[in-house]
């Protein structure tokens, strides 16, 4: 295709061909690419596309038209970590008349989407208005595949004998997030409510589930992974043993949505990476789109799918993975992320709205491209980098930050390990070799550099090797042992990195000491904030401070 003959980035031309190729009913792409595009092979990996020969390249097509319906936001659990479908939580919603309502249904219906899913808050909350919409559909032929994102608490013989009458396909998304009492009551009511929840809510979802599996209604068990809370063996166990045998037809584990307004929810992140290491034993791999890993449990029927939060595969492929957001108050949201930008649907103006909306994704597509607002993205590489340290005083963050209109796009919490042999530049660190483990990964990164400091502060890093990754610890330790290396300091760190006009800047705090340090790409100055630039390398002062404390 000629739009392919571009020696820029190719993806965006992909992303809209795959769509205008599903939306005429093709399965399959098949690419035969001029060899000047071989540079971009990591794109076309992105996409999930595979390479058959040289310069062949094929995928299946995954994309549907997809609308996806939040009927209410109200909900009867109280979630600590819930998002609410992106919508602005603090704002509440009415509802507008059905007939409204069924006026953009049959707009929908007009233009072929087939995925109608009813979310929440808790839609079978709103079952009278859900179950109207139904017989709407029926009344004008319109049968889309209806998915019903559910806790489950909701569900009654009635809500299954009518589910049961649709004339097309219908399933259910349970959202349980953990299969052992305990951690259920704690996720769905009682970090957030200490007194909600019976002791044997857990116990009743259960019955729900079998009233589904009996009526023959297909489903499948959502879990977000919180880090200590449902990720342990013993809860991952649970899951997969009781949804193999329950009837579910998938597990679908979930990546929690991390982005500014959710920062303080960042500790209890856990990376689908360390998931599929914790479960490799018993996992088979399947197949696989551009956003899940899809897997078989043991020697089982059951399908695990291992998938990214909507936003973790960057802006540029949204409109592959996001569906046609709208609410009961008939506003169409095009971005997860920003719903401050929504459409009011009124009358028939639901094609306009979705090409408005498809120039705001386009446009946070041209700015943010493989990344996307959320607040968990993958550190750069680098062979050397120099930046300026800084001591600062914590109560100055937040000034500094508002001073340099410094806007957050990621943070991170790591403990590093640091080796030592004895010698004066190891225990100078002028020479660093020490493994680093991020606080939702199971594996450490080995990293060696040289580190040197100049004037004003400025520290200059030579990485040595590429770094490899780490999963036995214990057997690296026993190894170092035999190079008389061993572990003389470890160092918790939170990091939180800004992008200025000026550059990027990063502040992390140390646990150990307290210290709050300033990293900048330039020698740093800010009016009314003092700054102390640091002399030596970070690990060194660091240890100053900790001796210096047990001296006192």
């Amino acid at each position: 295709m000629s739009i392919l003959q571009s020696r820029g980035d190719i993806l965006p031309a992909l992303v809209k061909i795959e769509r205008i190729l599903a939306e005429a009913g093709v399965t399959r792409i098949v690419l035969d690419l001029s060899a000047h595009l071989h540079e971009q092979q990591p794109r076309l990996v992105k996409l999930n596309y595979s390479q058959s020969i040289p310069r062949l390249y094929s995928k299946e097509i995954t994309y549907r038209k997809s609308v996806r319906f939040s009927i209410t936001e109200k909900c009867n659990y109280h979630c600590f970590f819930c998002h609410e479908e992106g919508m602005e939580m603090e704002v509440g919603r009415s509802c507008r008349d059905l007939s409204d309502i069924f006026e953009v249904i049959r707009q929908f219906a007009e233009q072929g989407y087939d995925d109608f899913t009813f979310t929440g808050g808790e839609p079978l909350l709103q079952w009278r208005s859900l179950s109207a919409c139904l017989d709407y559909m029926e009344q004008i032929g319109y049968q889309p595949e209806i998915t019903i994102v559910t806790n489950g608490e909701r569900i009654t013989p009635k809500v299954i004998e009518r589910l049961v009458d649709y004339p097309g396909k219908v399933r259910f998304n349970l959202s349980v997030h953990s299969l052992r009492d305990d951690e259920y009551l704690s996720i769905v009511h009682r970090k957030k409510k200490p007194d909600f929840g019976s002791d044997n809510l857990l116990t009743k979802i259960k019955q729900k589930i079998e009233l589904i599996r009996q009526a023959g209604i297909p489903f499948k068990l959502n879990f977000v992974l919180l880090k200590g809370v449902n990720t342990s063996l013993k809860s991952l166990e649970a899951i997969l043993e009781y949804s193999a045998t329950c009837g579910a037809s998938t597990v679908k584990f979930l990546e929690l949505l991390i982005t500014e307004g959710l920062k303080d929810f960042y500790p209890y992140f856990y990376s689908l990476q360390a998931l599929e290491k914790d479960l490799s034993e018993v996992l088979t791999f399947s197949w696989q789109d551009h956003r899940r890993r899809v897997f078989k449990y043991k020697n089982t029927d059951l399908d695990v799918e291992i998938q990214h939060c909507t936003c973790a595969r960057g802006c540029n492929t949204c409109s592959l993975n996001r569906d046609a957001n709208f609410t009961a108050e008939l506003n169409y949201f095009p971005c997860f992320l920003h719903p401050e930008h929504n459409f009011a649907l009124d009358g028939g103006n639901l094609i306009s709205c979705l090409e408005q909306g498809e120039k705001f994704v386009d446009n946070m597509a041209s700015h943010y491209q493989d990344y996307s607002p959320i607040l968990i993205k993958e550190a750069y590489t680098t062979r050397s980098e120099r930046a300026y340290y800084y001591q600062i005083l914590p109560q100055e963050q937040a000034a500094i930050v508002a001073l340099s209109k410094a806007r957050l796009h990621r943070i991170r919490e790591f403990k590093e390990f640091y080796y030592s042999d004895g010698s004066s530049e190891f225990e100078c660190f002028d020479k660093v070799q020490k493994l680093s483990l991020n606080s939702y990964d199971n594996s450490y990164f080995e990293i060696q550099q040289t580190i040197s400091v100049a004037e004003q502060g400025m520290h200059e890093t030579q990485f040595l090797t590429d770094g490899i990754n780490i999963t036995d610890a214990q057997r690296y330790n026993h190894a170092l042992e035999q190079e008389n290396k061993l572990n003389h300091l470890t160092l918790d760190w939170k990091i939180e990195y800004y992008r200025t006009d000026k550059g990027e800047l990063s502040i992390s705090q140390n646990a150990q000491t307290g210290i709050v340090l300033l990293r900048a790409e330039k020698p740093f100055e800010l009016l009314n904030v003092k700054v102390k630039p640091v002399t030596v390398p970070v690990p060194l002062l660091i240890q100053q401070v900790i001796d210096k404390a047990g001296v006192l």
